[in-house]
């Protein structure tokens, strides 16, 4: 059985939100997790059969907040039962940037600092390991102790601190009209535009673009339903198509990713230099348009949106 991952040739159950994994129709949900309860509330999962096999392991490819908790839900059907709510919103946190309890933002921090060389409890040594290494040591530590991370969230304050304190400034900003978002609901886009220079950023890099460390992702969506995000500050740049566009997304309708390679090029003639534009493909889990070779780009602010609402439009 594969939970929140892609099946491989020995698959006989797949329990995922990735596309085309093959998930029966019965259980789809927009997260792996709610998948995995949906599973779970359909009889008794101890005879749970597939294609006539019987499924006699759980895995999953890759770590993340939805993983664990759709691996720990299967594993311990009883106790995720009882921590239900709060295990989908961990789940929520970790992949779509969104909450409805803050202890579920906190406790999805704590468990990616355990995956974060620099913040995490395990010996340094273990992330020097292949990857699929470093996924099995993160599963055996933490299907155990996840009950304990979300009963005594507090005493782990040392993991989520600093990350919830930017949080807590990104949603003030927002309160307060120093970063303000503009929605353009037929587009499905949302422009997050920062309006003062000195509009402080995160202490460390929190993830593998700059807009992360500007504001934070979950104090943006939080507050937004549009799939498409463009942060603006000043003359810097970037869109990103949100996670819940990758994913079998089933909640609701979502207008479908478009290809930006040649709003990229349109975009590349209009820069100075050696600075271009780069569109990573509708197959990244969060696709991104964003500037290569500068950190500010050429192009007005004003000059940019119609370029990129133009083409939007016309897609």
């Amino acid at each position: 059985m594969i939970v929140d991952g892609r099946c491989n040739d020995a698959t006989v159950l797949a329990l995922s939100h990735w596309p085309d994994s093959g998930t029966p129709a019965k259980y789809r949900a927009d997260l792996s997790a709610e998948i995995v309860f949906n599973f779970l509330e359909d009889g008794d999962p101890t005879k749970a059969i597939f294609g006539g096999l019987p499924c006699q392991a759980a895995s999953n490819n890759h770590f993340d907040e939805d993983g664990l908790v759709s691996l720990f839900s299967l594993l311990y059907p009883k106790l995720a039962s009882d921590y239900k709510e709060i295990l989908i919103d961990v789940a929520a946190a970790g992949d779509f940037g969104i909450f409805r309890q803050r202890n579920a933002a906190r406790i999805s921090f704590v468990l990616s600092a355990w995956a974060t060389p620099e913040l995490s409890p395990l010996n340094q040594s273990v992330f020097a390991r292949p990857y699929p290494e470093v996924t099995a040591i993160l599963y055996e530590e933490l299907l155990v102790r996840l009950p304990n991370v979300i009963e005594k969230i507090d005493n782990l304050k040392r993991y989520w601190e600093e990350e919830d304190h930017f949080l807590t400034l990104s949603e003030a900003a927002l309160d307060e009209g120093v970063v303000t978002i503009e929605e353009c609901t037929d587009l499905d886009l949302a422009i997050v535009t920062v309006k003062r220079d000195d509009y402080p950023h995160a202490a460390r890099v929190l993830g593998p673009s700059w807009v992360s460390n500007i504001i934070h992702p979950m104090a943006v969506h939080n507050r937004t339903e549009r799939m498409k995000i463009l942060l603006v500050k000043g003359r810097r740049y970037e869109l990103y198509y949100r996670y819940e566009t990758w994913v079998d997304y089933v909640s609701r309708p979502l207008i479908r990713r478009i290809d930006l390679s040649d709003l990229a090029a349109q975009l590349s003639a209009l820069e100075k230099g050696a600075a271009h534009w780069q569109f990573n493909g509708n197959d990244e889990i969060i696709s991104r348009l964003k500037l290569v070779g500068a950190e500010t780009s050429a192009i007005d602010a004003d000059r940019f949106l119609n370029e990129l609402k133009n083409s939007l439009q016309s897609l």
